[in-house]
């Protein structure tokens, strides 16, 4: 059913997720292609904060900051998950596994891991964590006040 924390929290995570993944692309390589990193991080913020962090608030302030940071965690995940997993179906239409599943999905691990270099930097994380933790605050003040 849809409610205003739900509504404020897939808006809210989406920006979140837009904004991300703009500090992101600064750290890319320049020969790197973001067709779709920015548009992607906007529906996966839309769609955790509706179905994950929209149900979950309504139970205090200190929930709240919490249930932000889950949701950015969450955010990150699904991303880099996505991400991935886009770059091993590419190698994979390449021929780089020849046709092992086992070694194109242990690939897709290490394809995630070495995107992290890109998380791990000040200004990508300062965005992630503060702006998970004002996301489940101001859904949390949304919650209390239209319930």
């Amino acid at each position: 059913m849809p409610t205003m924390p739900k509504l404020f929290a897939a808006v809210l995570l989406a920006v979140l997720g837009y904004f991300a993944a703009d500090r992101i692309g600064g750290h890319l390589p320049p020969e790197t292609q973001q067709g779709m990193l920015r548009p992607m991080s906007v529906i996966f913020g839309i769609f955790i904060g509706w179905r994950f962090l929209g149900r979950r608030v309504g139970r205090g302030f200190n929930s709240g900051i919490g249930m932000g940071l889950s949701a950015g965690i969450a955010l990150v995940l699904v991303g880099l998950f996505y991400f991935a997993g886009v770059e091993m179906l590419r190698r994979a239409m390449r021929m780089a596994y020849g046709g092992n599943p086992f070694e194109a999905l242990q690939d897709m691990i290490q394809i995630a891991f070495g995107y992290t270099i890109y998380l791990a930097n000040a200004d990508v994380l300062a965005v992630l964590i503060g702006g998970s933790i004002g996301v489940g605050l101001v859904v949390e003040a949304v919650a209390k006040r239209w319930s």
